[in-house]
């Protein structure tokens, strides 16, 4: 399933963005994974819309 591929790593960017010191790398992998989620939920969409 297509959204999982996008999930999995949002979770773990957003994982990594709270461990991060550097308050300008962690707000772009905060960025990143909100890309990721917007992915999936697309992704699931076009799940749905297929079947």
């Amino acid at each position: 399933m297509p959204s999982k591929e996008y999930s999995s790593p949002a979770q773990t960017l957003r994982r990594v963005a709270e461990s991060v010191s550097d308050q300008a790398v962690a707000d772009r992998l905060k960025v990143l994974a909100e890309s990721y989620e917007r992915r999936a939920e697309m992704a699931s969409q076009a799940d749905l819309a297929k079947n």
